[in-house]
């Protein structure tokens, strides 16, 4: 669990390097606020303040990274030393696979990742809602809360629609469900459930998150409406509504730009050979 003094300097670091490199981190919030391991995070301190900070993020056996360098203090080799320390817990982990998350206009984050010769994988919009967009008729869709009961076919969706291995859908799925602040939905279509969906609320904004329809049943419209039930249903709460899908996910894109999602940052994943 990191200290509310950790989560503090994390936070500062991070809107000073964002604001320097007009960039935004990923730094999953939701995650650092709930972490039940020590060996996740690595700090650099000088004369008690946080100058470097480095995150690890596992889902099964793969994991992601994400950090920052304070502007002043950069070139002198402590994220590399960071990074090298992560490298060695996760070798003790047997590690599978590892995704390098920088920001895409980010200069440093890009030269970093050429450093250690991580492949490019793939870019990742992040997107926000329009609240003047209109919002069609949810219609015959409806939402229920996510039951045990639901857990092997939200398991089952996670490898069709996102091609996950069964091990990585089920440690995510466990991992999101100890998450504070979250709702795990189902979708239902005509009373038969089809999909799913994931809603988080931080701080004033809200993140939709693992939104999927069975393949079975795509291509009837039914993903829009269930989008727009849940948006209308956040904007109850707040207009700073959020979610992520990867450029290569041109279907996913469409329907969030018909539905008022515009795209404000982007985040490129690069992989790291263990």
């Amino acid at each position: 669990m990191l200290t509310t003094k950790q989560l503090h300097d994390i936070k500062q670091l991070q809107e000073l390097c964002e604001k320097n490199e007009k960039i935004k981190l990923k730094l999953n919030w939701d995650m650092l606020q709930s972490r039940e391991s020590h060996q996740d995070d690595y700090f650099h301190y000088e004369h008690d303040e946080l100058i470097g900070y480095l995150a690890l993020y596992g889902f099964g056996d793969q994991y992601e990274l994400c950090g920052m360098v304070h502007p002043l203090f950069r070139k002198k080799g402590i994220f590399k030393g960071m990074f090298h320390q992560a490298l060695t817990s996760l070798k003790a982990r047997d590690a599978h696979s590892l995704l390098i998350n920088t920001p895409g206009t980010s200069s440093s984050g890009k030269g970093f990742a050429e450093a250690i010769r991580a492949r490019y994988d793939f870019t990742e919009y992040e997107m926000k809602w329009d609240p003047r967009h209109p919002m069609p008729d949810s219609g015959n869709v409806s939402t229920r809360e996510m039951m045990e009961d639901d857990i092997p076919y939200c398991i089952k969706l996670d490898i069709d629609c996102f091609g996950q291995k069964r091990s990585d859908a089920e440690a995510m799925l466990k991992q999101t469900l100890t998450e504070t602040g979250q709702r795990s939905m189902m979708i239902l279509a005509d009373g038969h459930t089809v999909g799913k969906i994931r809603i988080q609320r931080m701080e004033g904004e809200s993140y939709i998150y693992g939104f999927a329809i069975d393949p079975d049943y795509q291509g009837r419209g039914i993903g829009k409406k269930a989008l727009s039930l849940v948006v209308k249903e956040e904007s109850l709460w707040t207009n700073q509504i959020f979610l992520d899908v990867a450029a290569t996910n041109s279907r996913a894109l469409k329907l969030y730009e018909m539905s008022g999602f515009q795209t404000i940052y982007s985040q490129d994943y690069h992989q790291f050979a263990l």
